[in-house]
């Protein structure tokens, strides 16, 4: 990210410079103010002198609508998502919470829970927060049982705040999030590290807890955890005797943004389903929605926002798709188009290869970093970067390069001298092609580290070999170690939680999938 400063500092001071070697001091004093004052002008004003246009072709409607493709899928999302959990408040809409509140899963995931590629080793809760009133206070009690985390996620993708087991402890702790113009005081209850500056109004709250077995006595023990954990606005935090309220003593409060049309049908599958159309129309709304600022100190973002407004879209504009010529609206279609292919072509083609698996790059710093910000939007929106703890992995095909079919049986053998280096957990889930859980008679989604050390698995010889396949084993050791296979197509989406740096660059040895034939 380029700071105007540093702009400044490379250019207008560079030229003076030469200039006044050959000036008197009163003339290099006189300057020396014409440049001051310069700096002065430049900074209030934004008139950059030595910014360079961009070439006539990057500045085409079509070029232009690609680029705002990569630009703004992520916050697209996030509106999307928004909608969702605090204004969709139709009966079939399970996660609908409202502002400030987080939608919990209390128990596992099992089949019977649509989510594309999750997972049933932690338990979940997520929602979005609102600071247009002001700070918002989270409150997380004691967890020393288990691993635990708390992540929140501006705008643009970017997981500002990072707390939990691993990064700061286990003991009860209280955050606050203050957000921009605040002008009132933060009570002295609160640890300046623990004093969040937030760069928005808005914001997103992933809270994750680990499942170690799954019966009945620790998911209830999870659930009073859950119960424990607040997000109250600092008003009625204060009113309440500086302390957060339960969740189930507070109100739904929807949200009351902008719903462009057609939001309510492609906000479900949004990548696949919403239209040129509805993209930048909606990429409109969230350029004059005060709760999502752009990035004021970027050059890239000031450049890419010029290209909107030649377009039709940006503050203080109203985007209107019907009132553009056919030619126009062409262009933006087939840029919509560019960026959607690139985007997919990127998240394939940009894996880093872990004998097999596949590691999508995700180092997080979103700021500028466009196809980066969209690729993981699209294959897996909010997932948390490797700086956080979470890394993953993809499988599609066999050791032989073929996509793995529930036809046929397969191994992934694991050395325990070698297992995936993780400072929490590893778990490895499987789906069917689509990304779903798929009911088996054992009720088994995924084996992990938990079941080893456990003693769930059977090991052998200092290996773990772990069978997939449809049909449950008649070998008894390996019925223990039986991972069930949808009768199709499926793949695999490992989670290494705490990863070590070869999880994250690819040099750990994962076990390929073996067809045993």
């Amino acid at each position: 990210m380029k700071r105007r400063e540093s702009l400044f500092g490379a250019t207008v001071p560079a030229t003076l410079t030469k200039y006044l070697m050959y000036r008197s001091r009163a003339t290099a004093n006189w300057m020396g103010k014409l440049a001051s004052r310069l700096l002065v002008f430049i900074a209030l004003t934004g008139f950059v002198v030595c910014a360079q246009a961009a070439p006539e072709a990057e500045q085409k409607p079509e070029a232009v609508a690609e680029r705002a493709y990569l630009y703004g899928l992520q916050q697209a999302i996030f509106y999307g998502q928004r909608w969702i959990y605090t204004q969709n408040d139709a009966e079939t809409n399970d996660i609908y919470s409202g502002l400030n509140r987080f939608f919990w899963v209390r128990k596992q995931i099992t089949p019977d829970f649509p989510v594309v590629t999750p997972n049933a080793t932690t338990l979940y809760g997520s929602g979005f927060l609102d600071l247009r009133d002001g700070p918002v206070v989270i409150e997380v009690p004691e967890i020393t049982d288990r691993y635990f985390s708390v992540q929140i996620m501006d705008p643009y993708g970017i997981f500002r705040i990072i707390v939990g087991s691993p990064f700061n402890g286990t003991k009860a702790r209280k955050y606050i999030l203050v957000p921009p113009g605040f002008e009132g005081n933060v009570p002295a209850d609160f640890p300046t590290t623990d004093i969040m500056q937030w760069p928005s109004k808005t914001a997103y709250g992933v809270v994750r807890m680990a499942v170690k077995t799954g019966s009945d006595s620790e998911i209830a023990t999870i659930n009073a955890y859950q119960d424990q954990v607040t997000v109250t606005p600092l008003a009625d935090w204060l009113s309440n005797g500086n302390k957060g309220i339960a969740q189930a003593d507070r109100d739904i409060v929807p949200g009351d943004f902008v719903v462009p049309a057609g939001l309510p049908d492609y906000s479900v599958g949004q990548v696949d389903k919403q239209t040129a159309e509805q993209f930048f129309t909606l990429l409109n709304v969230i350029l004059n929605d005060a709760t999502m600022p752009v990035l004021e100190d970027s050059l890239l973002e000031s450049q890419m926002l010029a290209q909107l407004r030649s377009i039709g879209i940006g503050k203080g504009l109203t985007f209107d798709w019907e009132k553009m010529t056919a030619d126009q609206q062409a262009a933006l279609e087939a840029g919509f188009k560019a960026g959607f292919e690139n985007v997919r072509k990127t998240l394939k083609s940009n894996l880093i290869n872990m004998n097999g698996w596949g590691i999508v790059r995700n180092d997080g710093g979103f700021e500028t970093k466009w196809m980066d910000r969209a690729v993981i939007a699209d294959a897996a929106w909010a997932a948390p970067d490797k700086n956080i703890s979470h890394g993953g992995a993809f499988l599609f095909t066999d050791a032989d390069g073929k996509p793995l079919s529930g036809a046929n049986k397969y191994t992934m053998t694991f050395d325990m001298n070698d297992l995936p280096p993780v400072t929490q957990f590893w778990s490895i889930p499987i789906y069917d092609a689509n990304g779903y859980f798929v009911a088996n008679e054992i009720n088994r989604y995924t084996v992990n580290s938990f079941m080893l050390d456990a003693g769930d698995l059977v090991v052998k010889d200092g290996k773990l070999v772990i069978y997939v396949q449809n049909a449950k084993p008649t070998d008894p050791d390996q019925a223990k170690n039986w991972l069930p296979a949808p009768k199709e197509g499926f793949r695999f989406t490992s989670r290494y939680y705490g990863p070590y740096a070869p999880l994250t660059n690819g040099t750990y040895n994962m076990p390929k999938v073996v067809r045993v034939k």
